[in-house]
């Protein structure tokens, strides 16, 4: 049986009991589902582990790249420039700001050093010509040769602890 879209309808066949609301003395109502677990997805629960978006700490240090600003951070041009094309070209599937996503490898793992990407040459090379066996496409002809080099900037920047998550304020 195919199920489409996020209800909390019990299967066919499957009858659910009512849900019911608790009320607490200051007026809160805590809603309690009690539709069945279902093993069938199973499949579908949350990546438990990698860490969270909002548990990944970044260290920031005094280097340039890193200086807190107004309305963000500092970081180079070449910086400005790699999140930018990051934020567009990469995040639906990498995770925003370089941050794990379990869609994706973790750039922050991969392009630090060491890492399977570690070099701008092997970074290029994917990024250029994907790696259709594992479902992320080529860029070459979308993204120009320094857009991809500027995103790796960003990504190693990202990987080395040197730009923390968040927008980045612009280069003046």
């Amino acid at each position: 049986m195919v199920q489409s879209g996020c209800s909390s309808r019990a299967p066919a066949g499957e009858q659910a009991a009512p849900a019911r609301d608790t009320t607490t003395n200051d007026s809160t109502v805590i809603r309690h589902d009690t539709v069945p677990g279902r093993a069938d997805t199973a499949a579908l629960r949350p990546d438990t582990t990698s860490p969270r978006r909002d548990t990944v700490r970044t260290q920031t240090d005094s280097t340039p790249g890193s200086q807190q600003g107004q309305g963000g951070f500092r970081v180079s041009p070449v910086e400005y420039e790699g999140w930018r094309q990051y934020s567009v070209s990469c995040a639906r599937c990498h995770g925003q700001d370089v941050l794990p996503n379990p869609v994706a490898a973790n750039l922050l793992s991969s392009a630090a050093p060491g890492g399977p990407v570690a070099t701008e040459q092997k970074f290029v090379q994917v990024v250029s010509e994907g790696r259709p066996h594992r479902g992320m496409p080529a860029f070459k002809g979308v993204l120009a040769p320094d857009q991809i080099k500027a995103i790796y900037t960003y990504v190693r920047g990202r990987a080395e602890n040197r730009i923390p998550p968040g927008r980045p304020e612009r280069p003046a």
